[in-house]
This record gives structure tokens, sequence and C-alpha cells, in this order.
């Protein structure tokens, strides 16, 4: 069965037929697209329906995910299959990785993150963006449904945003701040609220103060780190004091 919204674009149902895809379930949807786990050759997919209005409005920019994508080779990254569509479908399918998102894990699951977990988390995000800064792409859209956890196993997901860096409109460092942010949801998984009054986040959280100048680094609160190498020290250097705590 097909579902046709009033203004919206054409939503699929399980076990409708997409270009030799069966859909198994809708999985998301965002400003751009609506993404399925579908089914072929006995093997899981990721279908990426791109939305038409955007498609009308920004053609030329729903390009990048596809290119950028078809020349990243890491293991922590959905691999691209192909482009699939015609005049009135445009999409294209992905490598299926499995696991929860971090929004699951932190919102449904209500899960509570030991420090040791963090940053054994932040190490692998960063090894993530290290590779991409290296081939010169910021992804620009590092949150929590946009990544997958499996049993210790990182993946980053949906660059729909992600550039080639150009070192004017599009720096590396625009992910610096999206890496603070999303460590802050996983500190906060083990916040108690104390007071009714809201407070900032260096104030409300128990950090030392390598803690809160690396977040502050990051966000751009202090001077922002220069590249992706300078992060990945401070963390290290953070791994370690957590470890010999222990």
């Amino acid at each position: 069965m097909v579902i046709k919204l009033f203004n919206r674009d054409t939503v699929y149902s399980p076990n409708q037929q997409l270009y030799g895809y069966t859909v198994l379930k809708v999985i998301g949807e965002g400003r751009y697209g609506i993404c399925y786990l579908v089914f072929k050759d006995n093997k899981h997919f990721i279908l990426k329906q791109l939305k038409r209005r955007i498609l009308e409005k920004t053609r030329q920019k729903i390009n990048f995910e596809a290119e950028i994508l078809s020349v990243t080779q890491h293991e922590s990254i959905p691999k691209f299959i192909k482009k699939i569509g015609n005049k009135d479908f445009f999409g294209y399918i992905l490598e299926f990785k499995a696991g929860k998102t971090f929004e699951e894990i932190i919102f449904e699951d209500n899960y509570i993150f030991k420090r040791k977990e963090i940053y054994s988390i932040a190490i692998k995000l960063i090894n993530i963006l290290k590779y991409l800064h290296g081939i010169n792409v910021v992804h620009r859209d590092i949150r929590v449904p946009n990544i997958l956890y499996n049993n210790g196993n990182l993946y980053l997901l949906d660059f729909g945003l992600a550039r080639w860096v150009d070192n004017k409109k599009y720096t590396a460092d625009v992910d610096f701040s999206y890496i603070g942010d999303f460590l802050l949801h996983l500190y906060y998984t083990s916040f108690e609220t104390k007071s009714i009054i809201g407070k900032p986040w260096y104030k409300e959280l128990d950090l030392s103060a390598k803690e809160s100048l690396f977040l502050k680094r990051l966000m751009g609160i202090n001077k922002r780190y220069g590249n992706i190498i300078e992060v990945e020290e401070d963390l290290l250097s953070l791994s370690i004091d957590i470890q010999s705590e222990s």
C-alpha cells in the first residue's frame, strides 16, 4: 500500500516494492528525506527517498551526499550502493548498519553513561572525524539521531549536510561544536537536577577543570581547536586521567 499525504511526499508502507527492493518499515524522516529499511537478495539495506520540494529548491545540493559517500571507505560510515529513481522519485541505496541511535539509547532506554564509556565513545567518534577531515569532508550534522551504537561499534550516519571543505564557507572546525554538543548529551545522562533555576552546562555538570576547558574549546566558548588532531590529543589526555582515577 502507498500512503499519499496532503502536501507531502508519498510514504511507502511495508511490502511495497521499490526498484526491486521490498520496504520493511520507515526508520526515520527528516527535512530532506525519508529513510526506509528495505530488503533484497537476503540482505538489508537503507533506502533514502529525497523529498520533492527539497529537490525542486536545492537540486544541486542533494548530490553532495551521494558524491561524498561514494568516495568514503571507512568501516564506521555506511557504503553508498547506488542511485535509484525517475522523474517522480529520487533516492539512493546505502549499506545497512545495525544498532541503536544515541537518541534511542538516551531518551527511550534512559541509559546512564559512565565517564569511561563517554571517552571510549568520544575516541571512536574522533577517529571517524579524523578520516573525514583527512579527505576534506566536514559532516556538519553530528547529532544523537545520526550516530549509531552497537556492541561497542560506532557508526556515523546522514551525510545530507556534509560538504567538501573549502576553508571559506565550509570549514572543518564546524564539526567541533557538534562533537561538544553530542558529548554534553552523554554527560547529562547522569545529571540529577538540584535546582529549578537553569544554569549553563559548565556550572551544572560535575566536570574537572580539564573537561570543562575541553568542552568550552569544542563549543567555541574558549579558543576553538585548530584541527582534529588537537582535539584528539586533549581527548586522549582526558581519557588517561579517567583511567588513572579508577
